[in-house]
């Protein structure tokens, strides 16, 4: 696949995403009426513009961090925490979506795929994204207990996975979000921190024929 090979098959621990299109001539009132959840997929991969495009989408930055103010991103958090963190799944291994530098860093080079929801289908899956709450980013008032910190958590995972739903509906994509998953088993593998928390996972893909 060409977003993750550079040089014959030696991979890069860093994967530098081409700039996301922003000028998809989708009505957004379409792509909200259009909206589906989608579990088949054609063979074909995604192309790094359209991963670089679903993951700026996502959760991409749309103002950059100053001295006294957080960065902004396209889907909002509880008292901008920023506590979700995306991974992407695919064949060639596990990969942290690093939002300020807009790249990919390798975690691991093990095919998860089959791990990221309970269907048999996940095996083939193209794409699976997987939403993890890191908690310690989680701060002030109204997040001072473990109870509000994951209600928010979800809420803001919530957002996330619309953006994606929008974004695959607008550039003829499937996807489908994933609740059954072996969370304890995902999270060991990928090497997750205690105050790390998967939420939910979402898969993407070209729609079948």
């Amino acid at each position: 696949m060409e977003y993750v090979y550079r040089g014959g098959e030696k991979m890069e621990n860093t994967i530098k995403l081409p700039e996301p299109q922003k000028e998809l001539e989708f009505p957004l009132m379409k792509a909200l009426e259009k909206r589906r959840t989608i579990r088949k997929w054609s063979d074909s991969p995604i192309t790094e513009q359209e991963l670089s495009n679903l993951l700026w989408a996502a959760c991409g930055i749309t103002k950059n961090k100053t001295k006294s103010a957080k960065s902004k991103r396209t889907a909002p958090s509880a008292c901008n925490s920023q506590e979700i963190r995306v991974y992407t799944v695919m064949k060639q291994g596990v990969f942290l979506y690093d939002e300020d530098c807009h790249e990919l860093k390798m975690i691991n080079s093990i095919d998860i795929r089959e791990h990221i929801g309970t269907q048999k289908m996940m095996k083939s899956v193209p794409i699976g994204l997987v939403f993890v709450a890191d908690l310690s980013r989680m701060k002030g008032p109204l997040l001072k207990n473990l109870e509000a910190q994951r209600f928010c958590a979800w809420v803001d995972t919530g957002y996330i996975s619309q953006n994606v739903y929008l974004y695959c509906t607008a550039s003829n994509l499937g996807t489908a979000v994933l609740a059954l998953i072996n969370r304890e088993k995902l999270h060991k593998l990928m090497d997750l921190k205690e105050e790390e928390k998967i939420v939910l996972t979402q898969v993407v893909g070209h729609l079948a024929e």
